[in-house]
């Protein structure tokens, strides 16, 4: 069977229910999504979900893998399992996203991912440090994990993914599963576990699709106002840092975006906004080095002082020896610097 056009997707629950609706509202008019849409439904009730089936948007109800808290995240994160059934290759490639994500331009070029890609974590960039809890040493299951995966690997953040689905096979979804049972305690959600499954074989996507705001105001020290991507991820759990705040800076772009939700109209596609890819390239290429040189910043700035001061000092014994050798050159120098200093 040939497979179908693209798929996008978004998880939500009863009380994310706006929250989906504002991201496909932005996926359609900044971004002219001409696939599919999908909302993974955890226990909304049916009337909840009138509006996504009205719209033309695809709604798989998932069964509940797990009925407690995982370690400070909702078991309805679980539901990522899903993607990696059978029933997806009906498409040919599909691209998830969060919920708490707006999305600003132009999709396209993550339909053309071939394997699976996700963006790097540029925070807690590693396995271990990003997404094992911090007290799980005397557990056996970290043992067991160290000795088929090198935790300090790069970490990718799975709620952004991009993959064809040619990867899926009938034992992936099991696969997952068990190994959520075997290291429940040691995880915080569902990303280490998605990243065990990929592990050595993701790709990475640029970090254009997927700016995190808060991580750019702290570390980078830029304006929320000058916060550019393709996509925002708003991964706080802190709620004022989210869009949906009305004390957030971003609110009044995700309310605009909610407020047009109403007006989809699958059967008519905007044009959408579109980044360059010399537009890619050069903000990530920018944010990158960033975020690497913002551990050293301090040691730089101190090794600025410490050489200006050096300068100083060799200056001043420069100028010492030119009076005691040529007093008439060293007046002419000092006339002319103070001179200039006027």
């Amino acid at each position: 069977m040939e497979n179908k056009k693209n798929l996008l997707v978004t998880l939500a629950d009863k009380n994310y229910t706006e929250q989906a609706k504002q991201l496909f509202s932005s996926v359609y008019w900044n971004a002219g999504w001409k696939g599919d849409y999908m909302l993974l439904a955890h226990e909304i009730p049916e009337k909840d979900l009138k509006w996504f089936r009205d719209k033309g948007v695809l709604v798989k109800k998932c069964k509940p893998l797990y009925d407690k808290n995982i370690n400070g995240y909702s078991p309805v994160v679980l539901d990522k399992f899903y993607l990696f059934t059978p029933e997806f290759k009906k498409w040919k490639n599909i691209i998830y996203l969060d919920a708490d994500i707006i999305v600003r331009a132009n999709l396209d070029e993550l339909t053309k991912v071939k394997g699976f890609a996700s963006p790097k974590v540029l925070e807690k960039n590693q396995i271990l440090n990003g997404y094992l809890i911090e007290d799980s040493d005397m557990y056996e299951e970290k043992k067991e994990l160290k000795k088929t995966y090198n935790l300090r690997k790069s970490a990718f953040n799975s709620g952004v993914m991009a993959f064809s689905t040619d990867i899926i096979n009938e034992k992936m979804f099991d696969k997952l599963y068990e190994s959520f049972c075997i290291n429940k305690r040691i995880i915080s959600g569902e990303d280490p576990l998605i990243n065990l499954m990929f592990y050595r074989k993701w790709k990475k996507i640029s970090i254009a699709y997927d700016i995190l705001p808060r991580a750019i105001v702290q570390y980078l020290h830029i304006k929320p106002e000058k916060i550019e991507g393709i996509i925002l991820h708003f991964i706080s759990k802190g709620e004022k840092e989210k869009p949906w705040h009305k004390e957030n800076y971003f609110y009044s772009e995700w309310k605009s975006n909610i407020e047009r939700a109403d007006l989809i109209d699958l059967t008519k596609i905007p044009m959408g906004k579109i980044w360059r890819d010399s537009q890619i390239c050069s903000y990530s290429f920018f944010l990158k080095i960033n975020f690497f040189l913002y551990p050293i910043k301090p040691f730089l700035a101190h090794l600025l002082i410490s050489i200006k001061q050096l300068s100083d000092r060799l200056v001043g014994q420069i100028g010492i020896i030119i009076k005691y050798i040529k007093p008439e050159l060293y007046n002419k120098i000092k006339r002319i610097i103070n001179g200039y200093e006027k």
